[in-house]
């Protein structure tokens, strides 16, 4: 669909999200959504400790969860961009029913079993990674292009709000209700979310008839996709590196503590800090890019948490880093919604499902060896030095900010200005629909 047809189909949206009856729905099967990955994130470990007393076999099917997203995110993309996105949302949703509810089953009848739980680890991250990536492609259809950035801040505040309520609430019906509790709860949110998906009225596209498929081609399309365009492309270096660099943050934060003497309560504190900051950054990034411009923010964004991170090297006691890496996600944030708006303002509807799947591949790569890495900075150099090496790449990302290319010929009218973002010839889709306006 071009530019322009999509600009007609967003004028016709409300000028409201709350008045869009379509995002409302799709708001309450994310957040549920969410709230259901994060309780089986924390549930999962829990009942494979209760039943091997093992935490190598609870590390193992953690590290299951990883292998979907890592390996199947690339063809996930591609398929999001050939089949409907409302079916692949409406199967991952009672895949993930299916296969989460034989937990408590299992395990009421006694009969659960080290291997099932292999089994749902996997089966649950493969359909969960399908939701995301084509959730994500959907929405814009369910916006339209004038609302993407509100769109965007209100999808980052629910993977926030989700990561502060769903821990406590699983750990909390683990121990006081069933461990059964935890996973009949998440199968139900299925249920409520499959409902909310079917509701939607709005198109959710692809539209049109898929071409001949070819695999390789497809397979890298998001990489090059994303390689043409220069903002998205700067967006995605600086969030790319930023993933990296802080997939073992939380392992640097509870070296941190310790050494300050924190107990366990004031380690968690912390992180609840880091989860009050990424929600402030999310309601707040709008209003940022707005007031600032995207340049501006983004540069911005890079120098501050470059000068806020030399701060832990001051020795501070466990409420103040708790500050400090609280006043960093909220920074965090804000690039997470400008990046997420851009993506989806300057990526055509039919591509998007492709450049998710790559986007998806890039943070999921980069988190065990981030981790690692961070790891054996540690081991080798200590806490203060492992700091001044994160201190030199985050200086080294907003020197990249600032004289990137790409956010320089990008600081023109944002995509929710009511503005058709450009539509230069070497954007165009590597593939076209035939019998299709794409």
């Amino acid at each position: 669909m071009s530019y322009r047809a999509t600009e007609d189909t967003a004028a016709g949206k409300p000028s409201r999200l709350r008045q869009n009856r379509d995002f409302r729905l799709w708001w309450g099967g994310t957040m549920l959504s969410a709230i259901g990955d994060e309780v089986t994130a924390v549930a999962l470990p829990l009942i494979v400790l209760m039943l091997t007393s093992s935490p190598l076999q609870a590390g193992l099917v953690g590290s299951v969860e990883a292998v979907p997203p890592l390996l199947l995110s690339l063809p996930i993309g591609m398929l999001v961009d050939r089949v409907s996105r409302r079916v692949l949302m409406v199967g991952a949703s009672l895949l993930s029913m299916a296969s989460i509810v034989t937990v408590p089953l299992a395990y009421l009848a006694d009969g659960l079993s080290l291997p099932q739980l292999y089994v749902v680890a996997f089966v649950n991250s493969l359909a969960s990674t399908t939701y995301r990536i084509a959730n994500t492609a959907a929405l814009p259809g369910i916006t339209g292009r004038h609302k993407l950035g509100e769109a965007a801040s209100q999808s980052e505040t629910i993977w926030g709000t989700s990561a502060l309520v769903a821990p406590p609430l699983a750990g909390l019906m683990f121990e006081s209700m069933s461990p059964a509790a935890p996973f009949f709860l998440d199968a139900l949110s299925f249920v409520a979310i499959t409902v909310a998906i079917l509701a939607i009225r709005s198109r959710l596209g692809p539209d049109g008839t898929p071409p001949p498929l070819h695999w390789r081609r497809e397979l890298t399309a998001g990489m090059r996709i994303t390689a043409r365009l220069p903002l998205v492309r700067t967006l995605t270096v600086l969030t790319a590196v930023g993933d990296f660099l802080f997939a073992g943050i939380g392992l640097l934060l509870i070296v941190l503590a310790k050494d300050s003497g924190a107990s366990g309560f004031q380690v968690g504190t912390v992180f609840t800090a880091a989860g009050v900051g990424s929600l402030l950054g999310a309601a707040l990034a709008p209003r940022v890019e707005s007031r600032l411009g995207l340049r501006t923010a983004v540069v911005g964004k890079h120098w501050l948490t470059a000068a806020l991170f030399p701060l832990l090297l001051l020795g501070l006691p466990p409420w103040g880093i708790g500050a400090v890496w609280g006043l960093v996600a909220g920074q965090v944030a804000v690039l997470n919604v400008i990046q997420m708006k851009y993506l989806m303002s300057q990526v055509r509807d039919d591509q998007l499902g492709r450049v998710e799947g790559f986007m998806t591949f890039l943070s999921q790569s980069s988190l065990p060896l981030g981790y690692a890495l961070t790891g054996a900075l540690l081991d080798r150099f200590g806490s203060r030095d492992t700091l001044l090496v994160f201190e030199g790449v985050l200086l080294a990302l907003a020197c990249y900010a600032l004289v990137g290319r790409g956010l320089r010929e990008g600081n023109g009218p944002p995509a929710g200005s009511g503005t058709a973002p450009p539509d230069p010839s070497a954007d165009r889709p590597l593939l076209t629909r035939p019998g299709s306006d794409r």
